[in-house]
């Protein structure tokens, strides 16, 4: 343990116990000199661990050129100004929204499970001490809240909401896999689509210029309005909302 007074006041904030033996728990937080990470100790098929890192090589190139990555141009706005403001309903982890973030928006990160929040607060504190990331880290604010508790907290309307509901991996990596089956393990898989769909209706209620949702390449829309238009990338497309989508499920 490298820091034992931070673990002692995350183990307060999240009503966690601080153990001695590992193998004690099913799913174990570790502090450590790289940050905090999730782990399951006693599942030999489940070695890796969740850690929510923005200066991997991968992040790198990909803030390199946000402008390139398709979840910026489909939440690119016309005549935007400067830093548009939106919110990442579903952060998880905070990839898209550090994208985002990188292409100069400002970001609102909304995450309601407390592990996953505090993940990411770690995440984003470690970003925010490295020169590379330190100006993307300054956009983005984090509330460790549901979707909509967290609009109440703001005081100007969102231009954007971005929906990134949980679907099966993309990539084929075990690394990926693994990080998934953590997140799962931590956030369960709901009630699906149809929260998916809660989402979308608490989204366009809420007014903004634009509502970007993530969805599997052949997937569904979800249950609501028609997406004004799609954007279709290699393994995930994203349904926009805009104008009379927004305004007929606002009335």
């Amino acid at each position: 343990m490298g820091d034992p007074a931070r673990a002692a006041s995350l183990s307060r904030e999240l009503a966690l116990p601080l153990i001695d033996d590992p193998h004690q728990a099913e799913l174990l937080l570790v502090l450590g000199p790289q940050g905090l990470a999730l782990r399951r100790p006693n599942d030999p098929a489940l070695t890796g661990e969740l850690r929510v890192d923005f200066d991997r090589p991968a992040a790198r190139r990909r803030q390199q050129s946000p402008h390139r990555e398709l979840v910026v141009q489909a939440a690119r706005l016309r005549r935007a100004g400067e830093s548009p403001l939106v919110v990442d309903a579903t952060a998880g982890l905070g990839r898209d929204g550090f994208l985002l973030a990188a292409a100069g928006f400002r970001v609102v990160l909304c995450e309601r499970n407390p592990v996953v929040a505090a993940l990411l607060r770690d995440g984003l504190a470690r970003a925010a001490l490295l020169p590379r990331t330190a100006a993307i880290a300054a956009r983005i604010r984090l509330i460790a809240a549901d979707f909509a508790d967290g609009l109440e907290q703001l005081s100007e309307r969102p231009a954007v909401i971005y929906l990134d509901p949980m679907f099966p991996p993309r990539s084929k990596s075990a690394k990926v896999k693994q990080e998934l089956q953590l997140l799962q393990l931590l956030e369960g898989t709901g009630n699906g689509e149809s929260d998916a769909a809660r989402l979308l209706q608490t989204a366009l209620a809420a007014g903004p210029r634009k509502v970007v949702v993530k969805r599997p390449l052949k997937g569904p829309a979800l249950a609501g309005p028609a997406p004004s238009h799609v954007l279709r990338g290699k393994a995930v497309r994203f349904d926009v909302y805009t104008g009379m989508a927004i305004a007929t499920e606002a009335v």
